[in-house]
């Protein structure tokens, strides 16, 4: 009877464990799609000229915007930008990118700068 119980036991926690292994196949399996789903929206946005309200809406989930602040006499304001299927992306930096050079007079005193979210933290 002892051997009866300590092997049906074993069996539950085996059977358990396959149950979280499975939920993890799926959850990376479902990750692995929305990212391919990513991949596929921003190609097809490769060769765009103007930034349109239909690419903001199939690329972006949302967009955070901190306070601006005044640093050495210049307003900053942070944004993060997190993009459907992804989250928010940061870049590898296997090879060093140049400094983003982007820069949006949004209204009168205030100048966005584009940091990527390792800078802009």
């Amino acid at each position: 009877a002892r051997m009866s119980r300590r092997y049906e036991e074993e069996q539950k926690e085996l059977a358990e464990k396959i149950k979280a292994l499975r939920a993890e196949i799926d959850k990376q399996s479902s990750q692995s799609m929305t990212t391919d789903l990513f991949i596929s929206l921003v190609r097809k946005y490769t060769r765009a000229r103007k930034l349109t309200p239909r690419m903001l809406n199939e690329l972006i989930e949302k967009i955070e915007v901190f306070n601006a602040e005044k640093i050495d006499g210049v307003w900053e304001q942070r944004l993060r930008i997190h993009y459907n299927c992804v989250g928010v992306s940061e870049i590898p930096e296997l090879i060093p990118l140049p400094a983003p050079e982007v820069s949006v007079n949004t209204r009168k005193g205030v100048v966005v700068n584009y940091a990527p979210s390792t800078i802009a933290g």
